[in-house]
């Protein structure tokens, strides 16, 4: 298969393994949507589009003069987007709330500027949209709107012109007065015989008159102007009543909500397979202990704030046990042939400490001793939960720390109870909890199964951690190891710690156990590049 097919299978896996979180999301997404969306009130909308000519010609602006008034806003022919600020200005909407018979107060002006927008479509057109709480309320409010604008522009226009028309008259009645005024200075100037100051007098008399026939000339333009204000500015579409309201949007409003919800459930779901250290799946179980996984028990994946291990049923366990041990059998994986018959040793082994695990070493010896050969299971974990509750009350491996090396084997020996099945003997944990026992007591595993008699095959059962030494002590008391990992509760960086621990004292992970997988989780279990044992291996 290709990588790039793993890595989709991966991803839809951890998906279907979160449908939930995703179920919840998309839940999640469609209440909000519906509760903000019925929790709106409800709008109606309407647009009008009007057309502006020019107010008043620029030739004619150019005669003010330069103390006259130029800052007239609507009715000077200002850039698109400033006329557009001015429509949804407050001081139009002022004029609008009147002319509507709203309340003339500054929230009314003040909510009414929230719900109108203009846009500059082109050069001289203008969108002119705003929201009411009926249809005809809006369509009545868009309308207003373009028509008081225009109304006041044409006024404004108007006036501007009208006073263009007045400041040009005065200036050619002034012109005109001056230039009779000076008809007297020429005679005089004449009588004198002052030629050169009548000639003078005579030219500026002339510009005078010049000047007056102009001016008459502009105000006779301006008033002419004033009948073609407003001729090019108009408005064009008219707002007309919708059939549905703008908002809410119930059915789209929840659509999004659910869209936004499925979007983020695959986020959080993706974020959570991706940083959560916990092994999930087989694959992440064989990768970080470096064996298949021989046998596995389904289960419902741990909520992520839960992390006890729950106790499996004692029939599940035996399963496991059963399965496991067969599987090492067939698969002759044991480099002492532990599972095929010849004598050996076994250790299993918890990256945390659960009662599954010892349940699972005495289902393996429990299977081992029922192929005929003599068992011994060693339940070197001191702290952990006994299997066999009528072996609570005996002596047993904390109780041979003060026992003389010389004859601990002996005693050993006389501690084994025997176990649930023939051929099956436990060695219990024992009943001195003392420091000094605690931390002895499973170092003295390897000489009680260096004196055992030939023939016996040993099941240990011991944590992932012994006193000061680690796992050293136990692993040095056997062959190999199997692991019993399990899902939502193991992190997958204890796993692979606890692997090369037993990899380096010399017993080696032949397979893991894994409780807990999801039914999503349809890989083998098998890390990569992973070679068995050649069957025909010679034992040591």
């Amino acid at each position: 298969m290709e990588p790039g097919t793993v890595v989709w299978r991966e991803t839809a896996q951890s998906l279907l393994r979160q449908k939930w979180l995703i179920l919840g999301c998309i839940l999640l997404g469609l209440l909000g949507a519906s509760v903000f969306a019925l929790s709106q009130t409800e709008r109606w909308t309407a647009s009008s589009q009007l057309v502006i000519g020019p107010a008043v010609p620029p030739a004619l602006v150019g005669k003010l003069s330069t103390s006259a008034d130029k800052s007239g806003p609507l009715g000077m022919d200002l850039p698109a987007e400033t006329q557009a600020r001015v429509m949804a200005s407050p001081t139009l909407l002022k004029a609008v709330v009147k002319a509507l018979g709203m309340p003339d107060n500054d929230q009314t002006i003040q909510n009414l500027a929230a719900v109108t927008r203009v846009k500059a479509v082109t050069d001289n057109a203008y969108l002119v949209t705003t929201d009411g709480p009926t249809a005809q309320t809006a369509v009545d409010r868009a309308n207003a709107i373009a028509t008081i604008y225009l109304a006041q522009r044409n006024a404004e226009a108007k006036a501007l012109l009208t006073n263009l028309a007045e400041q040009a008259q005065a200036r050619s009645k002034t012109a005109t007065q001056q230039s009779r005024s000076l008809v007297s200075q020429i005679d005089e100037a004449v009588g004198r015989g002052d030629n050169q100051t009548a000639a003078a007098l005579r030219d500026q008399r002339v510009g005078l008159a010049t000047e007056a026939r102009q001016a008459a000339d502009d105000a006779a333009a301006m008033l002419k102007a004033l009948s073609t204000v407003g001729s090019g500015s108009q408005l064009v579409t008219p707002a007309t009543t919708d059939t549905a309201s703008s908002s809410p949007m119930v059915a789209r409003d929840i659509l999004v909500g659910g869209i936004l919800g499925l979007v983020l459930g695959f986020g959080l779901a993706l974020l959570r397979s991706h940083l959560t250290p916990y092994i999930l799946t087989r694959d992440q179980a064989a990768r970080a202990a470096t064996a298949p996984v021989i046998a596995a028990s389904e289960g419902n994946r741990r909520r992520f704030w839960q992390r006890s291990a729950p106790e499996l049923p004692q029939y599940e366990i035996t399963a496991l046990g059963a399965e496991a041990s067969g599987a090492l059998a067939r698969r002759e994986l044991n480099p002492r042939a532990f599972a095929g018959g010849g004598p050996g040793a076994l250790l299993v082994v918890s990256a945390s400490p659960t009662p599954n695990s010892a349940g699972i070493a005495l289902a393996m010896a429990e299977a081992n001793a029922r192929d005929g050969r003599e068992t011994l299971l060693v339940l070197a974990d001191i702290e952990g939960t006994p299997v066999l509750p009528h072996l609570t009350g005996h002596e047993g491996l904390t109780d041979l720390v003060n026992e003389p090396a010389a004859t601990r084997a002996i005693r050993a020996r006389k501690l084994f109870r025997p176990g649930t099945v023939a051929d099956l003997y436990v060695l219990p944990p024992g009943l001195n909890h003392e420091e000094t026992a605690a931390a002895v007591g499973p170092s003295l595993v390897p000489g009680i199964v260096a004196d055992l008699p030939p023939g016996y095959s040993v099941v240990i059962h011991g944590p992932a951690s012994v006193g000061r030494h680690g796992i050293t002590p136990l692993a040095a008391a056997v062959d190999a190891s199997v692991l019993v990992v399990q899902v939502g509760l193991d992190k997958e960086m204890d796993v692979a710690r606890l692997t090369g621990a037993l990899q380096f004292a010399g017993a080696p992970v032949l397979g893991v156990v894994l409780i807990g997988t999801s039914t999503q989780d349809e890989t083998l279990g098998i890390p990569l590049n992973y070679k068995p044992l050649d069957a025909g291996t010679p034992s040591r």
